[in-house]
């Protein structure tokens, strides 16, 4: 017995007739989920793991202190912390953990230009900045699997009615 399943999907994307954009049209701002959760580059490693720990994100935003984007720490920057340097949590500094500052995305940049940054630099994370460094949101691979799998036209066979 076969079984098929009705997929349907909207998103805010959608044109006036309802039709989903072309997926290669898709851009960065498509792609972006909003910040949930920023640190402060004086900040500690201490303070890094308690945001983990009690925060909503797998990803913080770095921001200098006018509040523009110095780079994003995942839990692989607080695992080599530990892994490289036996000093104590407190006395680490976020700037030490080695986010990349000038890896970001435009708004503006493409579906492809989104995966091939976050493929070549084998990052976790980029984060999507205005003209002033101030971040508009964050991509990750999930975020393009998200859209991917929201694009009716790349519905997975077996949903083929």
């Amino acid at each position: 017995m076969t079984t098929t399943h009705a997929l349907t999907t909207q998103t805010p994307e959608t044109s006036e007739t309802g039709a989903a954009p072309a997926f290669a049209a898709l851009t960065a701002r498509d792609l972006m989920s909003p910040v949930d959760n920023v640190i402060g580059q004086d900040a500690t490693l201490r303070e890094v793991v308690r945001r983990f720990l009690d925060g909503p994100g797998r990803h913080l935003i770095v921001l200098d202190r006018d509040g523009r984007c110095t780079g994003v720490i995942g839990p692989r920057h607080v695992a080599q912390a530990h892994r490289l340097d036996l000093r104590r949590d407190e006395e680490i500094s976020v700037s030490e953990l080695g986010c990349a500052p000038w890896i970001a995305l435009s708004p503006l940049d493409s579906l492809q230009t989104c995966a091939q940054m976050l493929v070549e630099y084998d990052l976790d994370a980029i984060p999507v900045l205005d003209g002033e460094q101030r971040v508009l949101g964050l991509v990750t691979p999930h975020s393009i699997a998200r859209v991917a799998a929201d694009v009716p036209e790349h519905k997975h066979p077996r949903w083929r009615d």
